[in-house]
């Protein structure tokens, strides 16, 4: 049984040389935070709660209601949020696009009440969706320009690159989740079932893992955060964050805990920090990591 051990403390180190996690933190926000998201030059935490959507400004340990409800907030360099808002009317749900100025504390909709066929792609510079067939974006210039982003429509994925789309399912009959484009836009990574693959953007499999969901690639594209959750069927009853090499090896459990439940990670821009709904008591999880 010592040599037992002894084998995984060494393996445990092996694994860690390259990333080493400096600090765990439990944010203190007062309200319940569901999903936290970094803004782009990583100065605040955009999350959801049950009173609207809000900043937390990381310095001052602050947060501010910027909508009283919403979904998806990104935060771009200027300090411009763009969200979704959904309505409904006649059973039909709307969907519709604000854009939040931090600075003057207006609100612009840049879309509003469209019918949606699939989960919009909110970016930092604008907005990705799927409206009778066809991908649309709100920018001003030509779509052919637009670099590559994946949905998922009707169990599938849809990648959609320079102005043209194409469907892959890498994971066969199972639904496709979580689809996203590597920042170096070479390799795509989607969870089928339980598991996540990763692929080339013709949907070609190069890497496997069991057991992982709502993965994120990190801003250097070396690395996918990920989280492994239990439930009992009606709620979640553990869950932690996994950290895996963008070509399926080294696997990195980062998260070993008996009273919290750490899910949904999100990279910061420098790659450095992630942060983690805690359903526990909606108090994210922020992990301050070194990685060589």
């Amino acid at each position: 049984m010592k040599k037992i051990a002894t084998i995984l403390i060494l393996s445990a180190v092996v694994l860690f040389a390259q990333v080493r996690i400096i600090d765990t933190q439990v944010l203190e926000i007062e309200n319940n935070a569901i999903q936290p998201v970094f803004s782009a030059d990583g100065n605040y935490i955009l999350y959801g709660s049950n009173d609207g959507l809000y900043n937390y400004l990381l310095k001052e340990k602050k947060a501010t209601r910027f909508a009283e409800s919403g979904y998806d907030p990104v935060m771009d360099t200027e300090g411009m949020i763009r969200y979704r808002f959904d309505d409904y009317n006649k059973g039909y749900r709307l969907t519709s696009f604000p854009v939040y100025d931090s600075k003057t504390k207006k609100t612009e909709f840049v879309l509003n009440n469209l019918r949606l066929e699939s989960s919009p792609k909110i970016t930092n510079h604008g907005v990705f969706y799927i409206e009778k067939d066809a991908i649309k974006n709100n920018f001003a210039r030509a779509t052919q320009t637009s670099k590559p982003v994946a949905f998922t429509l009707n169990n599938k994925v849809v990648l959609y690159s320079y102005g043209t789309s194409k469907i892959l399912t890498p994971a066969g009959d199972h639904p496709h989740l979580w689809p996203s484009v590597s920042p170096s836009q070479d390799k795509l990574c989607v969870v089928g079932g339980n598991d996540l693959y990763i692929c080339d953007l013709n949907g070609n499999i190069l890497s496997e893992i069991k057991n992982a969901r709502a993965p994120q690639w990190s801003p250097d594209g070396k690395w996918i955060a990920f989280m492994r959750d239990e439930d009992d069927g009606n709620t979640f009853t553990a869950s932690d964050i996994y950290l895996v090499n963008a070509d399926g090896s080294n696997l990195i459990r980062l998260t070993d805990s008996m009273d919290r439940i750490e899910m949904y990670p999100q990279w910061s821009p420098n790659g450095k920090q992630i942060i983690c709904d805690n359903p526990v008591d909606g108090k994210p999880i922020l992990i301050t990591l070194e990685i060589k």
